[in-house]
């Protein structure tokens, strides 16, 4: 076979295998090929506006989070970030956020990180919601038993179609400042 044959069998070969990656059933529910999440899927519902901001954040070593998934459920870059602990406050934005964390991953000091909701309550009235969420996370290790909880804080709105990320706080909890048992299933 000449090289230009096997060229061209190459390029057959890949756009039927990608043919065929489309055409798969959970492409047509909500999955785009590039991310493998539908953007507009993750933010039609509180539900699923959670759901895309700990599954983007969450990455194993060697990968790292979807940012892009990720950027996609706030309303602006200048949403504020607002981490509290018993002794300050460290207040930033959506872009501050980004380049901290990235930054860690980059430095190597953070190789993984998981982080999951164990709980919910949500206040809503019209086009807005308060959403309190308990979480644990585990930072470089998939060992439950050496996860940190804590609480985000959401505020959301309704408008054009989708939820928006207004605002996120959380603290992580501490001894001094353990979690309230109404906060814990």
């Amino acid at each position: 076979m000449s090289l230009k044959a096997r060229s061209f069998f190459r390029a057959a070969l890949a756009l039927s295998a990608l043919g065929l990656f489309l055409a798969l059933p959970g492409l047509q529910q909500g999955i785009s090929a590039a991310g493998l999440h539908d953007p507009q899927t993750d933010v039609q519902s509180l539900d699923s506006i959670l759901k895309a901001f700990y599954e983007s954040l969450t990455f194993t070593e060697g990968s790292g989070p979807d940012w892009d998934r990720f950027r996609n459920l706030f309303a602006s870059s200048t949403v504020p970030f607002v981490r509290t602990t018993p002794g300050a406050v460290l207040v930033t934005d959506l872009g501050g956020f980004l380049n901290n964390f990235g930054g860690r991953i980059k430095s190597g000091t953070l190789k993984s990180f998981r982080e999951e909701e164990t709980f919910r309550s949500t206040e809503s009235y019209g086009s807005f919601a308060q959403m309190i969420s308990t979480y644990r996370k585990g930072l470089n290790t998939a060992d439950p038993q050496k996860s940190i909880r804590g609480i985000n804080s959401f505020q959301l709105f309704f408008k054009d179609g989708r939820w928006w990320i207004a605002s996120l706080m959380w603290e992580d909890e501490s001894q001094a400042n353990p979690i309230p048992a109404k906060y814990i299933r």
